[in-house]
């Protein structure tokens, strides 16, 4: 009994070494929730989306990135080559003393941490191949308004060919620990 005892103090250990954030100290980061507003333009070659469908991928990406879940999302457009798709989303942010918070309550200050994330096909997250110019444009115009370390890129879209492409992107993103 007494092992089992030491296994799981050594588990916790672990655990609470993982959930810690800042690796200088152990301790996780202060920050705040940040708004943001942004027009994403979106022209498949390769692959269209209804309107619906569009906003639902987008939706996912923001979520699975730690964006807070009353977003909003207006696509327009979707019959023709271009889209665009109005976003508003609040993100973790480091603080900035010079910023005013557009709405009560952002700027609110919460726990963070830097997580390792990953965009890449992925059936569980509905991702596949004919994906690759939406994550590519995602990643270009989206992405830099999350506070990330660390990113690395490998999208290859070959345009008009849905299994001809590739992509992958990663690195550490900082997300709440609280529930968003």
């Amino acid at each position: 009994m007494r092992n089992v005892w030491m296994v799981a103090g050594v588990g916790l250990m672990f655990a609470a070494s993982v959930w810690s954030s800042d690796p200088q100290t152990g301790h996780p980061i202060p920050a705040v929730w940040k708004e943001q507003h942004l027009s994403f333009f979106y022209m498949g070659r390769t692959s269209r989306y209804t309107c619906d469908g569009l906003r639902d991928k987008v939706r996912a990406m923001l979520l699975d990135l730690g964006a807070r879940r009353d977003l909003r999302i207006t696509a327009l457009g979707c019959e023709d080559t271009a889209a665009r798709v109005n976003i508003v989303f609040s993100a973790p942010a480091l603080p900035d003393a010079s910023t005013k918070p557009p709405h009560p309550g952002d700027l609110g200050a919460v726990d963070a941490r830097f997580e390792t994330f990953t965009i890449t096909s992925d059936a569980f997250r509905n991702m596949g191949i004919a994906d690759c110019e939406l994550v590519e444009e995602f990643a270009h115009q989206i992405l830099p308004k999350f506070v990330t370390r660390d990113l690395k890129q490998d999208i290859t879209c070959v345009p008009f060919q849905q299994s001809g492409g590739r992509f992958l992107v990663r690195g550490k993103i900082l997300k709440t620990l609280s529930p968003r």
